[in-house]
C-alpha cells in the first residue's frame, strides 16, 4: 500500500471525479467513457492511502478497479457472478483463465501490427457459452492507431475454443504489459501476461 494522502473531492459526476484523482495522485486511470456516464462517484475527504480513498469513490457505482503494477489502474464493472467460485468450481475457473491467456497470446501473434512486447493495453472481454468472444472492450490506447486496429482484429478473431465453466465470473479483464523481467507476452516466451476474470 502507499503512503496516505490527503483528499477533498466531493461527491460528483464519475468521470470529474476520477479526473481529480488523477491530478491529486498522478496515476493514470484506463476505462471506457461509457462506463462513466450517469454514474455519481461518492465524496473523498480526508487522509487515505490512494488505493482505499478509490475504493470510496467508487463505492455504489457497481464499479470496481484493479491496480497495476506501474501504479496505474484499469476500471472495470464489478462481476455478475454472486460470488466466487469454490472448490474444484475455482480450480476449473483457474485453469479457463489460463487457456484465455495462452488462446490471446496466440491470436496477439499471429496478427500483423498486434505482435506484443512494447505495448501496454487492458481490455474487457465477454466470452460466449461457446468459448468465442462475445464482445470485448478495450481500455484506452497502445499508442498508435496502428496497433490499436491490429490489438482490435485480434481480439475479434479470438476464441478460447473451450465452453465457459458454470459460474466464471465475467468480463475478464486482460491486461497486457510491456516486456520486462518475469513480465513478458512476447511471441514464443513461457510467461502469460495478467489476467484476471470477473475483474475480481
Amino acid at each position: 500500500m502507499s503512503a496516505p494522502m490527503s483528499f477533498d473531492i466531493p461527491a460528483q459526476q464519475l468521470a470529474s471525479a476520477l479526473e481529480r484523482y488523477g491530478d491529486a495522485t498522478g496515476r493514470e486511470v484506463l476505462y471506457s467513457p461509457a462506463l462513466a456516464q450517469g454514474r455519481t462517484s461518492g465524496a473523498v475527504k480526508g487522509s487515505f492511502e490512494p488505493e482505499t480513498a478509490l475504493q470510496l469513490l467508487l463505492a455504489g457505482t457497481g464499479l470496481t478497479a484493479r491496480f497495476l503494477k506501474d501504479g496505474s489502474f484499469v476500471l472495470a464493472p464489478a462481476p455478475e457472478a454472486a460470488g466466487p467460485p469454490e472448490g474444484s468450481a475455482a480450480a476449473l475457473a483457474r485453469q479457463y483463465y489460463g487457456v484465455v491467456q495462452a488462446r490471446l497470446r496466440d491470436a496477439l501473434c499471429r496478427t500483423n501490427g498486434a505482435r506484443p512486447g512494447s505495448y501496454r493495453i487492458a481490455a474487457l472481454v465477454w466470452i460466449a457459452p461457446s468459448g468465442a468472444v462475445a464482445r470485448f472492450e478495450r481500455l484506452g490506447s497502445a499508442g498508435t492507431a496502428e496497433l490499436d486496429r491490429g490489438i482490435d482484429s485480434a481480439l475479434r478473431q479470438f476464441s478460447v475454443g473451450a465452453p465457459v465453466p458454470s459460474g466464471f465470473a465475467q468480463p475478464v479483464l486482460i491486461v497486457v504489459l510491456p516486456q520486462t523481467s518475469g513480465v513478458t507476452m512476447s511471441c514464443g516466451a513461457t510467461v502469460l501476461p495478467q489476467a484476471a476474470g470477473g475483474v475480481r
